[in-house]
């Protein structure tokens, strides 16, 4: 019988090796693969709100869903507590929670359905911002970004296609819910505000991009325009002061 033979240290440490060299060339490809999947039912999610604004512009007389409002609190499931931002005013034309939420998005506590502020974080939370500047500004001319909002009819814009309707968003607000929910300041926030109010960084915070962000591969934003198509841009692109007017 011919003896067994073993492998030598020299070579299991070039297996070791080969082993390693591969893995740091297939990881990042499957990490990249992931948040390719990612992205794509990111803007799977955006497609699905541009048609529900379609649904209720058709519904309301061609006027666009108020950015929000303030009403009577328990009249929802999960509450709300009174606060009525945009993603509850076009909830009916949405079969469910999460289409609101990228998957790109950290993981919070306060998005499960048990937690007692689901209702709240749900509405101001969501993963993509309104454009309400152009869309649903406030009463005040100073403040188009405050409540109480004022939204226009559809029969202002001459360019639906160019036009901004939402974009992936992030909070980057340490105070209010903080203390409550997981992650609070990396989850979205329910608007958005044009490049002229964006100081850009560093340092990071709410007012760099006007809650606007690069959520995919530190680039790419997934935007919805009006007419309903969507696409992911970057934040250079979104630049443009003609996505942001309805003229």
């Amino acid at each position: 019988m011919k003896p067994i033979r073993a492998f030598t240290l020299i070579e299991l440490l070039v297996v070791i090796a080969i082993i390693a060299i591969l893995a740091a060339i297939l990881f990042p490809v499957f990490a990249q693969t992931r948040e390719k999947a990612r992205q794509t039912q990111c803007l799977s999610n955006t497609r699905q709100l541009g048609l529900a604004f379609q649904m209720y512009l058709q519904d309301y007389e061609e006027t666009f869903p108020s950015a929000g409002y303030y009403g009577q609190g328990g009249q929802t499931q999960p509450n709300n507590y009174g606060f009525f931002f945009w993603p509850w005013v076009i909830r009916p034309y949405v079969n469910q929670w999460n289409v609101f939420y990228c998957p790109s998005e950290p993981k919070t506590n306060c998005r499960e359905l048990d937690h007692p502020y689901f209702g709240y974080v749900y509405g101001r939370f969501p993963g993509y911002g309104y454009n309400v500047t152009a869309l649903s500004p406030g009463v005040d001319p100073f403040y188009p970004q405050e409540p109480p909002y004022r939204p226009i009819s559809a029969g202002r814009l001459s360019r639906a296609a160019d036009t901004l309707l939402t974009a992936e968003s992030i909070n980057l607000q340490t105070s209010g819910q903080a203390g409550q929910c997981s992650h609070y300041s990396q989850i979205g926030y329910y608007i958005v505000l044009p490049p002229s109010t964006w100081r850009g960084e560093p340092p990071l915070r709410f007012d760099s991009y006007g809650f606007v962000w690069r959520r995919h591969f530190n680039r790419f934003s997934s935007v919805t325009f009006v007419d309903g198509h969507v696409k992911p841009m970057t934040l250079d692109a979104l630049r443009d002061p003609a996505h942001w007017s309805v003229d």
